[in-house]
């Protein structure tokens, strides 16, 4: 992503108090990674009814911690960690919820134009698939898959054994290889059968 001058942007935030236009630091970290974290808290299992409530918390979390920041790693770094945690509240209350409620089903939206229909399916696949890992290895995974962090970055955002990502990493990539085999199949059998 490139700021408005062309550069490219690292993810540094600058750790002075303002920038020129008066703005706090954090609130240039709001602009720069909204879009970024929530897409993130929504991969990494909250509701999406949950999603934005909880991409404020994460920058609420920020900002209230922001004399913690020493500038040692990137502000997105930093936000991956809190992410990660204030999504995994959030997975933790809703299944306390769901286990006194027995969870309603939400009812399918109108059927979409065949692109957008595809483009459900997909999600809702990923979904799925996502669904089948423990919260452990599916944090790793989101960070590194659809995030993209490297492994010492997530080691360094969740507070990690660089070598225990490494084995998170690996046991999800088969546990989903064997998920989307079994889902494959699944769908052969149905479309099969119709």
């Amino acid at each position: 992503m490139t700021d408005g001058r062309g550069s490219r942007d690292s993810g540094r935030v600058s750790r002075e108090p303002e920038r020129p236009d008066g703005a706090p630091w954090i609130v240039e970290a709001y602009r720069q990674h909204f879009a970024y974290v929530y897409a993130l808290v929504g991969r990494l299992g909250v509701h999406s009814a949950n999603v934005e409530d909880t991409t404020q918390e994460v920058f609420l979390i920020l900002h209230r911690r922001r004399e913690e920041f020493r500038g040692e790693s990137s502000v997105r770094t930093w936000l991956h960690g809190i992410a990660v945690h204030v999504a995994r509240r959030q997975r933790d209350a809703a299944r306390r919820r769901a286990a006194k409620l027995h969870e309603i089903a939400e009812p399918l939206p109108p059927s979409p134009p065949d692109a957008e229909l595809d483009r459900r399916q997909a999600l809702r696949w990923l979904d799925r698939l996502l669904d089948s890992l423990v919260d452990e290895q599916r944090e790793v995974f989101v960070l590194a898959e659809v995030a993209g962090c490297s492994a010492p970055e997530i080691a360094e955002a969740l507070g990690l054994n660089i070598n225990t990502v490494y084995s998170r990493l690996r046991l999800a990539r088969g546990r989903l290889q064997r998920a989307l085999e079994s889902l494959r199949a699944e769908e052969g059998a149905r479309h099969g059968a119709a």
